[in-house]
Protein backbone atom coordinates (compact mmCIF):
# COMPACT_ATOMS: atom_id res chain seq x y z
CA UNK A 1 0.00 0.00 0.00
CA UNK A 2 1.53 3.38 -1.01
CA UNK A 3 2.65 5.79 1.71
CA UNK A 4 0.36 8.90 2.00
CA UNK A 5 2.16 11.92 0.65
CA UNK A 6 2.05 13.76 3.99
CA UNK A 7 4.11 10.97 5.59
CA UNK A 8 7.14 11.81 3.45
CA UNK A 9 9.40 13.74 5.92
CA UNK A 10 10.87 16.13 3.34
CA UNK A 11 7.42 16.94 2.04
CA UNK A 12 6.23 17.79 5.56
CA UNK A 13 9.11 20.25 5.91
CA UNK A 14 8.16 21.91 2.63
CA UNK A 15 4.61 22.21 3.92
CA UNK A 16 5.70 23.71 7.25
CA UNK A 17 8.14 26.19 5.73
CA UNK A 18 5.81 27.47 3.03
CA UNK A 19 2.90 27.41 5.51
CA UNK A 20 4.68 29.97 7.67
CA UNK A 21 5.76 32.05 4.69
CA UNK A 22 2.24 32.15 3.26
CA UNK A 23 0.87 33.53 6.53
CA UNK A 24 3.45 36.32 6.45
CA UNK A 25 2.89 37.22 2.80
CA UNK A 26 -0.89 37.48 3.22
CA UNK A 27 -0.61 39.69 6.29
CA UNK A 28 1.93 41.93 4.54
CA UNK A 29 -0.26 42.43 1.47
CA UNK A 30 -3.30 43.21 3.58
CA UNK A 31 -1.39 45.72 5.68
CA UNK A 32 0.17 47.50 2.69
CA UNK A 33 -3.10 47.73 0.73
CA UNK A 34 -4.99 49.12 3.74
CA UNK A 35 -2.17 51.58 4.41
CA UNK A 36 -2.34 52.86 0.82
CA UNK A 37 -6.15 53.15 0.92
CA UNK A 38 -6.04 55.20 4.12
CA UNK A 39 -3.22 57.41 2.85
CA UNK A 40 -4.75 58.15 -0.56
CA UNK A 41 -8.50 57.38 -0.33
CA UNK A 42 -8.06 56.11 -3.90
CA UNK A 43 -9.47 52.85 -5.29
CA UNK A 44 -7.08 53.13 -8.24
CA UNK A 45 -3.91 53.57 -6.17
CA UNK A 46 -4.93 50.73 -3.85
CA UNK A 47 -5.24 48.48 -6.93
CA UNK A 48 -1.85 49.77 -8.08
CA UNK A 49 -0.31 48.57 -4.80
CA UNK A 50 -1.26 45.05 -5.93
CA UNK A 51 -0.53 45.56 -9.63
CA UNK A 52 2.98 46.90 -9.13
CA UNK A 53 4.05 43.56 -7.67
CA UNK A 54 3.34 41.86 -10.98
CA UNK A 55 5.23 44.18 -13.34
CA UNK A 56 8.83 43.03 -12.63
CA UNK A 57 7.66 39.43 -12.42
CA UNK A 58 6.55 39.65 -16.05
CA UNK A 59 10.20 40.10 -16.98
CA UNK A 60 11.83 37.85 -14.38
CA UNK A 61 9.55 34.80 -14.49
CA UNK A 62 11.15 32.98 -17.48
CA UNK A 63 14.60 33.44 -15.93
CA UNK A 64 13.32 32.36 -12.50
CA UNK A 65 11.86 29.17 -13.97
CA UNK A 66 15.09 28.40 -15.78
CA UNK A 67 17.13 28.99 -12.62
CA UNK A 68 14.87 26.67 -10.64
CA UNK A 69 15.79 23.89 -13.09
CA UNK A 70 19.51 24.62 -12.66
CA UNK A 71 20.06 25.46 -8.99
CA UNK A 72 19.15 23.50 -5.84
CA UNK A 73 15.52 24.46 -5.34
CA UNK A 74 15.59 24.35 -1.54
CA UNK A 75 18.47 26.87 -1.50
CA UNK A 76 16.73 29.11 -4.02
CA UNK A 77 13.48 29.07 -2.05
CA UNK A 78 15.23 29.76 1.26
CA UNK A 79 17.13 32.71 -0.23
CA UNK A 80 13.89 34.09 -1.69
CA UNK A 81 12.18 33.95 1.73
CA UNK A 82 15.05 35.89 3.34
CA UNK A 83 14.84 38.47 0.56
CA UNK A 84 11.09 38.90 1.16
CA UNK A 85 11.72 39.13 4.91
CA UNK A 86 14.03 42.09 4.35
CA UNK A 87 11.38 43.82 2.23
CA UNK A 88 8.67 43.23 4.86
CA UNK A 89 11.01 44.67 7.50
CA UNK A 90 11.54 47.79 5.41
CA UNK A 91 7.78 48.14 4.91
CA UNK A 92 7.38 47.92 8.68
CA UNK A 93 9.85 50.73 9.35
CA UNK A 94 8.18 52.99 6.77
CA UNK A 95 4.69 52.43 8.18
CA UNK A 96 5.97 52.87 11.75
CA UNK A 97 6.95 56.46 10.95
CA UNK A 98 3.82 57.21 8.85
CA UNK A 99 5.95 57.55 5.74
CA UNK A 100 3.84 59.30 3.10
CA UNK A 101 6.05 58.94 0.01
CA UNK A 102 4.04 56.38 -1.93
CA UNK A 103 6.73 55.96 -4.57
CA UNK A 104 8.84 54.14 -1.97
CA UNK A 105 5.92 51.89 -0.99
CA UNK A 106 5.32 51.02 -4.65
CA UNK A 107 9.05 50.43 -5.24
CA UNK A 108 9.17 47.97 -2.37
CA UNK A 109 6.03 46.24 -3.65
CA UNK A 110 7.71 45.85 -7.04
CA UNK A 111 10.80 44.32 -5.40
CA UNK A 112 8.50 41.94 -3.51
CA UNK A 113 7.04 40.85 -6.85
CA UNK A 114 10.49 39.80 -8.05
CA UNK A 115 10.78 37.49 -5.07
CA UNK A 116 7.42 35.92 -5.86
CA UNK A 117 8.63 35.14 -9.38
CA UNK A 118 11.36 32.92 -7.93
CA UNK A 119 9.28 31.48 -5.08
CA UNK A 120 6.57 29.74 -7.10
CA UNK A 121 8.65 27.68 -9.58
CA UNK A 122 11.13 26.76 -6.83
CA UNK A 123 8.33 25.56 -4.54
CA UNK A 124 6.42 23.58 -7.16
CA UNK A 125 9.60 22.03 -8.56
CA UNK A 126 10.74 21.11 -5.06
CA UNK A 127 7.46 19.31 -4.36
CA UNK A 128 7.69 17.26 -7.54
CA UNK A 129 11.34 16.47 -6.77
CA UNK A 130 10.33 14.99 -3.44
CA UNK A 131 7.19 12.98 -4.19
CA UNK A 132 6.65 10.13 -6.71
CA UNK A 133 5.17 11.24 -10.03
CA UNK A 134 1.87 9.40 -9.45
CA UNK A 135 1.34 11.44 -6.26
CA UNK A 136 1.84 14.83 -7.96
CA UNK A 137 -1.80 15.99 -7.91
CA UNK A 138 -2.27 14.85 -4.30
CA UNK A 139 0.95 16.60 -3.22
CA UNK A 140 0.19 19.86 -5.04
CA UNK A 141 -3.42 19.86 -3.84
CA UNK A 142 -2.42 19.23 -0.22
CA UNK A 143 0.22 21.95 -0.42
CA UNK A 144 -2.35 24.30 -1.96
CA UNK A 145 -4.79 23.48 0.83
CA UNK A 146 -2.19 24.30 3.47
CA UNK A 147 -1.22 27.56 1.77
CA UNK A 148 -4.80 28.63 1.34
CA UNK A 149 -5.55 27.80 4.96
CA UNK A 150 -2.86 30.25 5.96
CA UNK A 151 -4.17 32.79 3.45
CA UNK A 152 -7.55 32.57 5.17
CA UNK A 153 -6.07 32.68 8.68
CA UNK A 154 -3.61 35.40 7.67
CA UNK A 155 -6.42 37.53 6.29
CA UNK A 156 -8.62 37.13 9.38
CA UNK A 157 -5.85 37.55 11.94
CA UNK A 158 -4.11 40.25 9.91
CA UNK A 159 -7.31 42.30 9.60
CA UNK A 160 -7.97 42.21 13.35
CA UNK A 161 -4.29 42.84 14.11
CA UNK A 162 -4.20 45.91 11.87
CA UNK A 163 -7.40 47.14 13.53
CA UNK A 164 -6.04 46.68 17.07
CA UNK A 165 -2.22 46.89 16.88
CA UNK A 166 -1.64 48.75 13.63
CA UNK A 167 0.09 47.91 10.36
CA UNK A 168 3.69 48.20 11.66
CA UNK A 169 3.22 45.38 14.19
CA UNK A 170 1.75 43.12 11.52
CA UNK A 171 4.61 43.85 9.14
CA UNK A 172 7.32 43.24 11.77
CA UNK A 173 5.69 39.89 12.63
CA UNK A 174 5.54 39.01 8.93
CA UNK A 175 9.25 39.67 8.49
CA UNK A 176 10.02 37.32 11.38
CA UNK A 177 7.74 34.61 9.98
CA UNK A 178 9.44 34.78 6.57
CA UNK A 179 12.85 34.36 8.19
CA UNK A 180 11.55 31.35 10.13
CA UNK A 181 10.23 29.79 6.94
CA UNK A 182 13.60 30.31 5.26
CA UNK A 183 15.34 28.48 8.12
CA UNK A 184 12.95 25.51 7.83
CA UNK A 185 13.41 25.19 4.06
CA UNK A 186 17.19 25.46 4.49
CA UNK A 187 17.16 22.11 6.34
CA UNK A 188 15.98 20.26 3.22
CA UNK A 189 18.55 18.28 1.24
CA UNK A 190 19.65 19.76 -2.06
CA UNK A 191 18.81 18.10 -5.35
CA UNK A 192 21.25 18.25 -8.22
CA UNK A 193 20.24 20.18 -11.31
CA UNK A 194 19.02 18.02 -14.14
CA UNK A 195 20.49 20.42 -16.66
CA UNK A 196 23.67 19.29 -18.41
CA UNK A 197 26.84 21.22 -17.69
CA UNK A 198 28.18 23.79 -20.10
CA UNK A 199 24.94 25.76 -20.39
CA UNK A 200 25.06 29.58 -20.42
CA UNK A 201 25.15 31.42 -17.12
CA UNK A 202 24.33 34.95 -15.95
CA UNK A 203 22.60 37.27 -18.42
CA UNK A 204 23.34 34.82 -21.24
CA UNK A 205 20.65 32.60 -19.70
CA UNK A 206 17.89 35.08 -20.59
CA UNK A 207 17.67 34.31 -24.35
CA UNK A 208 17.56 30.59 -23.55
CA UNK A 209 14.82 31.20 -20.99
CA UNK A 210 12.79 33.07 -23.60
CA UNK A 211 13.30 30.25 -26.10
CA UNK A 212 12.00 27.88 -23.43
CA UNK A 213 8.91 30.07 -23.04
CA UNK A 214 8.22 29.96 -26.79
CA UNK A 215 8.60 26.17 -26.70
CA UNK A 216 6.05 25.94 -23.88
CA UNK A 217 3.51 28.07 -25.74
CA UNK A 218 3.88 25.89 -28.84
CA UNK A 219 2.78 22.75 -26.96
CA UNK A 220 -1.02 22.33 -27.48
CA UNK A 221 -2.12 21.53 -23.90
CA UNK A 222 0.49 23.74 -22.21
CA UNK A 223 -0.20 26.65 -24.54
CA UNK A 224 -3.92 26.51 -23.75
CA UNK A 225 -3.25 26.45 -20.03
CA UNK A 226 -0.90 29.43 -20.23
CA UNK A 227 -3.40 31.41 -22.28
CA UNK A 228 -6.11 30.68 -19.70
CA UNK A 229 -3.75 31.75 -16.92
CA UNK A 230 -2.95 34.98 -18.76
CA UNK A 231 -6.59 36.06 -19.10
CA UNK A 232 -8.09 34.69 -15.87
CA UNK A 233 -5.29 35.98 -13.66
CA UNK A 234 -5.49 39.35 -15.39
CA UNK A 235 -9.20 39.78 -14.63
CA UNK A 236 -10.49 37.05 -12.30
CA UNK A 237 -7.85 37.32 -9.59
CA UNK A 238 -8.17 41.10 -9.63
CA UNK A 239 -10.90 40.74 -7.01
CA UNK A 240 -8.09 40.67 -4.41
CA UNK A 241 -6.88 44.11 -5.50
CA UNK A 242 -10.41 45.56 -5.35
CA UNK A 243 -11.36 43.91 -2.06
CA UNK A 244 -10.22 46.75 0.27
CA UNK A 245 -12.26 49.27 -1.73
CA UNK A 246 -15.28 46.93 -2.01
CA UNK A 247 -15.17 46.38 1.75
CA UNK A 248 -15.10 50.07 2.59
CA UNK A 249 -17.11 51.66 -0.23
CA UNK A 250 -19.81 49.02 -0.89
CA UNK A 251 -20.15 47.13 2.41
CA UNK A 252 -19.10 50.02 4.71
CA UNK A 253 -16.53 47.92 6.62
CA UNK A 254 -13.22 48.62 8.35
CA UNK A 255 -9.97 46.66 8.41
CA UNK A 256 -11.51 43.94 10.57
CA UNK A 257 -14.35 43.48 8.06
CA UNK A 258 -11.81 43.32 5.24
CA UNK A 259 -10.06 40.58 7.18
CA UNK A 260 -13.31 38.62 7.41
CA UNK A 261 -13.89 38.92 3.66
CA UNK A 262 -10.34 37.76 3.01
CA UNK A 263 -10.89 34.86 5.38
CA UNK A 264 -14.04 33.82 3.50
CA UNK A 265 -12.18 33.76 0.19
CA UNK A 266 -9.33 31.82 1.77
CA UNK A 267 -11.71 29.36 3.42
CA UNK A 268 -13.40 28.76 0.08
CA UNK A 269 -10.02 28.16 -1.50
CA UNK A 270 -9.17 25.56 1.15
CA UNK A 271 -12.48 23.78 0.63
CA UNK A 272 -12.12 23.88 -3.14
CA UNK A 273 -8.60 22.48 -3.20
CA UNK A 274 -9.51 19.81 -0.65
CA UNK A 275 -12.43 18.78 -2.85
CA UNK A 276 -10.13 18.66 -5.86
CA UNK A 277 -7.68 16.45 -3.97
CA UNK A 278 -10.51 14.05 -3.10
CA UNK A 279 -11.49 13.97 -6.78
CA UNK A 280 -7.93 13.41 -8.02
CA UNK A 281 -9.06 10.30 -9.92
CA UNK A 282 -11.42 12.30 -12.17
CA UNK A 283 -10.53 11.14 -15.71
CA UNK A 284 -11.17 14.31 -17.76
CA UNK A 285 -9.12 16.90 -15.91
CA UNK A 286 -9.03 19.27 -18.87
CA UNK A 287 -12.83 19.37 -18.99
CA UNK A 288 -12.90 19.82 -15.22
CA UNK A 289 -10.50 22.76 -15.58
CA UNK A 290 -12.82 24.44 -18.11
CA UNK A 291 -15.87 23.94 -15.85
CA UNK A 292 -14.00 25.46 -12.90
CA UNK A 293 -13.06 28.49 -15.01
CA UNK A 294 -16.67 29.17 -15.97
CA UNK A 295 -17.87 28.71 -12.37
CA UNK A 296 -15.21 31.17 -11.21
CA UNK A 297 -16.62 33.89 -13.45
CA UNK A 298 -20.21 33.20 -12.38
CA UNK A 299 -19.32 33.50 -8.69
CA UNK A 300 -17.48 36.79 -9.32
CA UNK A 301 -20.52 38.31 -11.06
CA UNK A 302 -22.76 37.20 -8.18
CA UNK A 303 -20.36 38.62 -5.57
CA UNK A 304 -20.17 41.94 -7.40
CA UNK A 305 -23.98 42.18 -7.27
CA UNK A 306 -24.20 41.81 -3.47
CA UNK A 307 -24.27 44.67 -0.98
CA UNK A 308 -25.27 42.48 1.98
CA UNK A 309 -22.34 41.43 4.18
CA UNK A 310 -23.36 37.85 5.01
CA UNK A 311 -24.32 37.11 1.40
CA UNK A 312 -21.01 38.58 0.25
CA UNK A 313 -19.14 36.32 2.67
CA UNK A 314 -20.99 33.27 1.30
CA UNK A 315 -20.36 34.18 -2.33
CA UNK A 316 -16.69 34.83 -1.60
CA UNK A 317 -16.39 31.25 -0.39
CA UNK A 318 -17.48 30.20 -3.89
CA UNK A 319 -15.07 32.66 -5.52
CA UNK A 320 -12.21 31.37 -3.38
CA UNK A 321 -13.08 27.72 -4.06
CA UNK A 322 -13.03 28.26 -7.83
CA UNK A 323 -9.79 30.29 -7.62
CA UNK A 324 -8.03 27.62 -5.57
CA UNK A 325 -9.14 24.79 -7.86
CA UNK A 326 -8.21 26.79 -10.96
CA UNK A 327 -4.61 27.29 -9.80
CA UNK A 328 -4.14 23.76 -8.47
CA UNK A 329 -5.42 21.80 -11.45
CA UNK A 330 -3.58 24.15 -13.80
CA UNK A 331 -0.23 23.58 -12.07
CA UNK A 332 -0.82 19.84 -12.09
CA UNK A 333 -1.66 19.69 -15.80
CA UNK A 334 1.31 21.91 -16.67
CA UNK A 335 3.80 19.64 -14.90
CA UNK A 336 2.24 16.47 -16.27
CA UNK A 337 2.55 17.63 -19.89
CA UNK A 338 6.24 18.59 -19.96
CA UNK A 339 9.39 16.48 -19.48
CA UNK A 340 10.71 16.13 -15.92
CA UNK A 341 13.65 18.44 -16.58
CA UNK A 342 11.34 21.24 -17.78
CA UNK A 343 8.99 21.43 -14.80
CA UNK A 344 10.61 24.56 -13.40
CA UNK A 345 10.36 26.27 -16.78
CA UNK A 346 6.70 25.24 -17.07
CA UNK A 347 5.87 26.89 -13.75
CA UNK A 348 8.10 29.83 -14.70
CA UNK A 349 6.00 30.21 -17.85
CA UNK A 350 2.87 30.14 -15.69
CA UNK A 351 4.30 32.84 -13.40
CA UNK A 352 5.19 34.88 -16.50
CA UNK A 353 1.58 34.61 -17.72
CA UNK A 354 -0.04 35.50 -14.39
CA UNK A 355 2.28 38.42 -13.77
CA UNK A 356 0.51 40.33 -16.52
CA UNK A 357 -2.34 40.60 -14.01
CA UNK A 358 -1.08 44.12 -13.34
CA UNK A 359 -2.74 45.22 -16.58
CA UNK A 360 -6.11 44.00 -15.36
CA UNK A 361 -5.59 45.33 -11.85
CA UNK A 362 -4.77 48.84 -13.05
CA UNK A 363 -7.50 48.81 -15.71
CA UNK A 364 -10.19 47.60 -13.33
CA UNK A 365 -8.90 49.93 -10.62
CA UNK A 366 -9.44 52.84 -13.01
CA UNK A 367 -12.91 51.56 -13.98
CA UNK A 368 -13.80 51.06 -10.31
CA UNK A 369 -12.78 54.64 -9.50
CA UNK A 370 -14.76 55.96 -12.46
CA UNK A 371 -18.04 54.00 -12.36
CA UNK A 372 -17.93 51.87 -9.20
CA UNK A 373 -16.06 48.87 -7.86
CA UNK A 374 -19.07 46.57 -8.21
CA UNK A 375 -19.31 47.24 -11.95
CA UNK A 376 -15.61 46.58 -12.40
CA UNK A 377 -15.87 43.24 -10.60
CA UNK A 378 -18.95 42.17 -12.58
CA UNK A 379 -17.19 42.95 -15.86
CA UNK A 380 -14.17 40.93 -14.75
CA UNK A 381 -16.38 37.96 -13.91
CA UNK A 382 -18.03 38.13 -17.32
CA UNK A 383 -14.64 38.04 -19.04
CA UNK A 384 -13.68 34.94 -17.05
CA UNK A 385 -16.86 33.16 -18.18
CA UNK A 386 -16.11 34.06 -21.81
CA UNK A 387 -12.57 32.74 -21.39
CA UNK A 388 -13.83 29.37 -20.14
CA UNK A 389 -16.21 29.06 -23.07
CA UNK A 390 -13.49 30.05 -25.55
CA UNK A 391 -11.13 27.36 -24.20
CA UNK A 392 -13.89 24.76 -24.53
CA UNK A 393 -14.45 25.53 -28.21
CA UNK A 394 -10.91 26.47 -29.30
CA UNK A 395 -8.69 24.01 -27.40
CA UNK A 396 -9.89 20.46 -28.15
CA UNK A 397 -6.61 18.88 -26.95
CA UNK A 398 -6.99 20.46 -23.53
CA UNK A 399 -10.65 19.50 -23.41
CA UNK A 400 -9.74 15.84 -23.96
CA UNK A 401 -6.93 15.34 -21.40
Amino acid sequence: MPVPVWRIPEYRRVLLGTFVMSLAVQAERLAVSWFVLLQTDSVFLTAVSFAIRKVPGSLMAPLAGDLSDRWPRSRLLSATALYNSAIALTFAWLSLYDFEQLWAVFALAALSGIGRSFEVPATQGLITDIVPREMTLQAIALHGTAMRTMTAVGGLVGGFAIHTAGAPAVLFAGAGALATGAAIIRTLPTTQSRQPRGKPTGLAMLPEALRGLRWLISRPVVGGLLWAAFVVEMFGFTFNALMPSFARNVLDLGADGLGQLTFAAGLGSVLGVATLAAASGFPRKGLLFIGITIAYGVFLVAFASSDFFLLSLTLLIGVGAAAGMFDTIQMTLLQQHVPDDARGRAIGGWVFAINFAWIGQMTLGYIAESVGVEFALAGAGGLVVVTGLAIFFLSPRLRQV
